[in-house]
């Protein structure tokens, strides 16, 4: 990163960890899946007595 971009950051407020891609888990990616399904096919997630 060249010392402007570094700049221009700091005066925005960020840093390069703003850019970095998030870590996704397995577990985030099953939960995804769940309520992706949940969605399509209409049924309530947490709901009791339905």
């Amino acid at each position: 990163m060249t010392e402007l971009q570094e700049e221009m950051l700091k005066a925005a407020g960020l840093s390069t960890e703003d850019f970095e891609k998030p870590t996704v888990t397995e577990q985030d990616k099953i939960m995804a899946q769940v309520l992706y399904t949940a969605a399509m096919t209409g049924t309530l997630i947490g709901e009791e007595g339905e």
